[in-house]
């Protein structure tokens, strides 16, 4: 089963997790969230994936890369296997247009705004789990 998605608010919350989006096909749940399979799939693969998720599960996606994906002139590391090097290093230089194309082909917001938007209203979205107290958190705190 895929995990459901939302949030909750909280007075002692400073963080709050959601899970990474998937599809569900055929009885597995494919990741299409971002990250290396942003990079690795085809463009138009990822795009129809999220847009699925919008339309036919009503829900919106969470979308993640790590900045050094979109940075193909990154330092290469000396003697890693083929499978890491391919893992790492395929489709840096297509990373950035791929996602400027993904920002002009869905609207996007903050998750707070969402999914926060989203507990006001009857959603089939569950709740987040909230990862850190506040007095942990805030540095200003003693």
């Amino acid at each position: 089963m895929r995990a459901r998605r939302s949030a909750s608010a909280s007075s002692r919350c400073a963080l709050c997790a959601s899970s990474a989006t998937t599809l569900r096909v055929a009885g597995r749940n494919l990741p299409c969230s971002g990250g290396g399979y942003f990079r690795l799939l085809p463009y138009a693969l990822s795009r129809r994936m999220i847009g699925h998720v919008n339309r036919r599960d009503g829900q919106s996606a969470v979308f993640y890369f790590h900045p050094w994906e979109i940075d193909p002139q990154q330092p290469r590391v000396a003697g890693i296997d083929a499978k890491t090097r391919f893992r790492h290093y395929l489709n840096l230089d297509r990373t950035a247009q791929r996602l400027e194309r993904l920002l002009a082909d869905f609207r996007w917001g903050r998750m707070d705004e969402i999914f926060l938007a989203a507990t006001q209203a009857p959603s089939t979205l569950a709740a987040h789990a909230c990862a850190l107290p506040l007095d942990r958190a805030d540095p200003q705190t003693p």
